[in-house]
């Protein structure tokens, strides 16, 4: 390779690199806008205004929307992100703690995504696990991000679509949750809201609050 070439090559890298700095600025400055404009939707605005149909529910999932699909566990859950035609937009799953730390991480992981895919709103989709969905499902509603239950027979129905097995797996069931809502079939969960969000944490023991279980199993590995 002669000086010219070498010297044509360092310019070309010089310029992507001060390119790929742009870029993140440009994804910080687009996950400020999209923090700021998100608005979640929940039961009593859906659900109390008339029979909230299938093509009511289609037409909810609109194109600007990231669908993101969670797997709840007691510690652990698992995301993934797709857009209105089913293409994953995220690489593989991804895994974060059931507390108010993960969620955090969760938070600010789709937010990222979003920007990146130039959507303006999110919905999580999700199985409604025993109790422990009900603390990132409030996370999520509070910071604007709207909240959908699958039901766990259709998941279950739907797993050979995906790879032909039945098996359960933590990062497959995201994404079949995610196509779930993106065809329409999930259900508004109702949350409750101002003074009776308030009357259930007061009933909701302590340690449960937080992370959504006792601070035994949160100590036990």
């Amino acid at each position: 390779m002669n000086i010219k070439a070498k010297k044509a090559k360092v310019q070309a890298l010089s310029k992507k690199s001060v390119i790929n700095v742009l870029s993140q600025d440009e994804i910080k400055k687009k996950v400020q806008v999209i923090e700021q404009e998100l608005k979640a939707s929940t039961w009593r605005e859906l659900e109390t205004k008339g029979k909230f149909e299938k093509n009511d529910k289609l037409s909810f999932i609109s194109e600007e929307m990231l669908i993101v699909g969670c797997d709840i566990g007691s510690e652990t859950h698992y995301i993934r992100a797709i857009d209105t035609r089913g293409r994953e937009l995220s690489k593989g799953a991804f895994e974060f703690s059931n507390s108010s730390e993960g969620f955090a991480s969760a938070k600010a992981w789709v937010l990222k995504l979003a920007a990146k895919n130039d959507k303006k709103q999110i919905v999580l989709g999700l199985e409604p696990t025993g109790h422990y969905w009900f603390a990132i499902a409030a996370c999520m509603v509070s910071n604007g991000i709207s909240v959908v239950q699958v039901n766990p027979y259709a998941v279950k129905q739907s797993k050979e679509i995906e790879d032909n097995s039945q098996l359960k797996d933590d990062r497959k069931d995201p994404k079949i949750i995610a196509n779930l809502v993106k065809d329409g079939n999930y259900g508004m969960p109702y949350l409750p809201e101002d003074i009776y969000a308030d009357m259930r944490s007061n009933t909701i023991p302590e340690p449960y609050r937080a992370s959504g279980r006792p601070e035994a199993e949160q100590g036990s590995g």
